[in-house]
């Protein structure tokens, strides 16, 4: 039930801001203990759905500021953010991977097939990888360009692989309007990966030592070939 008592002072507050009193000329201000006239229930109503739009409008602000616009996945500033608060990931789960990723080949399909057709490709990729998480407990970043990064919160080190190779699969089953592709879309990944029960906490990596491993590993995958994972536990 609304705090109308909120609304009151809300209320009056809009009332002195449109209507100002006149400036004081020779006499001291006084304080009027007057009590303020209750609102109609139409005024109250009114007052109710208007603040409930501002924070709906607030809302969807703090998403915006946290979303990459083209592929709707988190930003990079939303990782950097998480990255962070490592201290209160621990205490949400027993294990977390950071999975970075990017298209094999994106910068030649890009040169062929222009701009546009990559901004398709990028949306593509994120919605198929998208659709192998887990709501509410895996997460997808774009770091810019084709580069992503999956954050998970997984049991197990087999269970982290298994994720990742279903988000493989999703990819490489994608089929692009372009003509003229002898290989199917494949996607290669950098897999950190870190127990949090398996030792004391400040003996564990942190997240951010987790990244640069997870970069460490993706650079490794691109030297091997494409459509690979290379895994590290830290």
């Amino acid at each position: 039930m609304p705090n109308y008592n909120a609304l009151l002072r809300r209320a009056s507050y809009v009332a002195r801001a449109k209507s100002p009193s006149p400036p004081l000329r020779g006499r001291k201000a006084r304080v009027s203990s007057a009590p303020l006239r209750p609102l109609a229930r139409s005024e109250r109503l009114r007052l109710t759905r208007r603040i409930r739009e501002l924070e709906a409008e607030n809302s969807a602000l703090a998403q915006l500021s946290i979303t990459d616009s083209l592929t709707g996945a988190f930003n990079r500033r939303h990782l950097e953010a998480i990255l962070a608060n490592d201290a209160r990931l621990r205490e949400r789960t027993h294990a977390a991977a950071l999975c970075m990723f990017d298209i094999d080949n994106f910068k030649t399909f890009n040169d062929t097939y222009g701009h546009n057709a990559g901004d398709q490709v990028l949306r593509a990729v994120a919605r198929a990888v998208m659709r192998c998480l887990r709501a509410g407990d895996d997460y997808l970043f774009r770091l810019g360009g084709d580069e992503f990064c999956v954050l998970l919160f997984v049991d197990s080190a087999h269970e982290t692989q298994r994720i990742v190779q279903r988000m493989q699969r999703a990819v490489k089953a994608l089929l692009l309007p372009q003509r003229g592709m002898s290989q199917p879309l494949t996607i290669s990944f950098g897999v950190a990966w870190r127990d949090n029960e398996a030792g004391a906490p400040e003996a564990q990596a942190g997240l951010w030592d987790m990244y640069l491993r997870a970069d460490t590993m993706l650079y490794d995958a691109k030297r091997a070939g494409r459509n690979r994972i290379e895994f590290a536990a830290v």
